[in-house]
């Protein structure tokens, strides 16, 4: 059997995905990626890049119950805020932390 190489193997997947017609599918592998590139972010070493390539900073992307976790939480702070339970910042307090 012949040994696929990594850009082979990347570039017959980008042909694979642009193939797709699918929304949903896209949405699925998209998320599939994103799992398993946090799974082994932690394991694999970062490489320095070579010339002439522009290294791309790896954005988190928030799991759905990360997301409903700080959603409920915002809520809570919303309820003591109305209750006047809890002060929120101003605009320009918030502002001038940046």
């Amino acid at each position: 059997m012949a040994t696929v190489t990594l850009e082979a193997l990347q570039n017959e997947l980008v042909r694979d995905i642009l193939n797709i017609d699918d929304m949903s599918v896209l949405k699925k592998i998209k998320n599939v990626l994103r799992r398993e590139e946090r799974k082994t972010a932690d394991y694999v070493a970062v490489e320095q890049p070579s010339a002439g390539v522009v290294a791309e900073d790896s954005e988190p992307y928030m799991t759905k119950e990360e997301i409903l976790a700080n959603f409920d939480q915002a809520c809570k702070e919303l309820k003591l805020n109305l209750e006047g339970k809890l002060e929120f910042k101003t605009l320009d307090e918030a502002l001038n932390e940046l």
